[in-house]
């Protein structure tokens, strides 16, 4: 195995064990959120910004260690070999992708998930992440009837 298919290797067991635990840690807020409600306790709510942030907070070097591998392979240049839709895809039939076309690809992306991230940001420090947790918790225990 080379260097780059284990740097690629490690980053998608990182990813996948990240997403795995994220599942599981909804799922388990859940099922102790829904025994609650069972006893008896109606106006309990099952997921709360303290009960998220509980939930996360063993999580956080699992997190930092996929978000150090990825950046660091960003930084060394490390690409898996395989064609991605971008380069295989023109907006034109007949014509090839061009270097430069692929480039400005690459920074709208990188533009738009940097603009993503600091309006996500934004908003958890403006209050909103108590909003969105309560009004997804309504969506799902009345609307959905889960609860």
């Amino acid at each position: 195995m080379t260097g780059k298919k284990a740097y690629l290797f490690v980053q998608s067991l990182l990813c996948a064990l990240l997403a795995g635990w994220l599942a599981a840690a909804a799922v388990r807020m859940y099922v102790e959120g829904a025994a609650v409600q069972a006893s008896g306790e109606l106006f309990h709510y099952i997921f709360t910004r303290e009960k998220a942030a509980a939930a996360l907070k063993p999580m956080a070097p699992l997190f930092f260690a996929s978000l150090g591998v990825t950046v660091s392979g960003w930084l060394l240049g490390v690409k898996d070999d395989a064609p991605s839709i971008s380069k295989a895809v023109s907006p034109l039939p007949g014509k090839a992708v061009s270097q430069e076309g692929a480039r400005a690809v690459s920074v709208t992306r990188a533009a738009v998930l940097a603009l993503a991230v600091a309006f996500i940001t934004l908003g958890i420090l403006n209050g909103g992440l108590e909003d969105v947790l309560t009004k997804a918790n309504a969506i799902c225990m009345e609307c959905v009837g889960l609860g």
